[in-house]
């Protein structure tokens, strides 16, 4: 699945522009070199001049796209994928797409070879992020299988990235319970605050009527704001429904049970680079 394309589709049949085959060239050889940043640098450069010279920049931004994955720059490698999907080699688009998912999943920071890894810990904004980045690449693998429905590593990454969207949705649950249960516990101690007020009242009403005996004593019946507060007095003294610490344990075992299980039969991200002769 991961492959150097080693040429451009001609648009028209025009003579080339040296500086695009130039920067092209310039870019295999960086990248056979493992030099990563000038290897991008100049397959952009090479993309970037060969409309001017009639022919499809989809491969350069392909291979810009892996010279920055291989280089760590996983937002530059998303980018370049993106651009070279719009490409009309429907093969080539394929990969794009799929390598596209590679790096958006890959920025939620689980790397291939330990998929089943618990989530380091992250912010509210954090996993929203990674929630964002899963989904998306879920769509790029998604869009692969339907140009390529025998893409197996597609298919693979794809069931892991679901698996991954639903492990940050459980962390979503997770650290959303914290701040529940305290909003719960601030409500509980204001009606307890307004009830011992209430009997406060009472308990002067009480003393005054007794320092009045010729009044009428007047049967006291509960307010319907009373009545309201110990309906849901009586609520919060039920047992809560909330999911035990134990339970949430033994859910978070069997999903790393799953996972576990999903990664014994699923493809890595990155092979070694096997390049594809592609007349330019």
């Amino acid at each position: 699945m991961f492959c150097v394309w080693l040429g451009l589709s001609v648009v028209a049949a025009k003579a080339e522009q040296p500086s695009a085959r130039a920067a092209f060239g310039a870019g295999l050889e960086a990248f056979a070199a493992s030099n990563w940043p000038a290897a991008s640098n100049a397959f952009l450069e090479a993309a970037a001049a060969a409309p001017a010279a009639k022919l499809d920049p989809a491969a350069a931004y392909y291979n810009a796209g892996l010279a920055a994955y291989a280089g760590g720059d996983l937002k530059a490698a998303a980018d370049s994928f993106a651009r070279a999907s719009s490409g009309s080699d429907l093969r080539l688009q394929s990969q794009a797409y799929y390598n596209r998912g590679n790096a958006l999943f890959h920025q939620v920071g689980s790397p291939a070879a330990a998929p089943a890894l618990p989530l380091p810990t992250m912010s509210t904004q954090e996993l929203a992020g990674a929630e964002a980045s899963v989904a998306e690449a879920i769509q790029m693998y998604e869009n692969a299988i339907a140009l390529d429905p025998q893409d197996v590593d597609a298919k693979a990454n794809y069931e892991l990235a679901v698996l991954k969207q639903q492990q940050i949705q459980q962390q979503k649950q997770q650290q959303q319970q914290p701040d529940q249960q305290n909003q719960d516990q601030q409500n509980q101690d204001q009606q307890k605050q307004d009830q011992q007020k209430q009997e406060e009242q009472q308990d002067q009403k009480q003393d005054q009527q007794q320092q009045q005996p010729q009044a009428q004593p007047q049967p006291e019946n509960p307010s319907e704001e009373n009545q309201q507060q110990e309906e849901e007095q009586i609520k919060e003294d039920k047992p809560s429904e909330e999911m035990t610490p134990e339970e949430a344990a033994m859910m978070l075992d069997s999903m790393k049970a799953q996972e576990q299980s999903q990664r014994d039969r699923l493809h890595p991200f990155f092979g070694r680079p096997v390049p594809v002769e592609k007349d330019w």
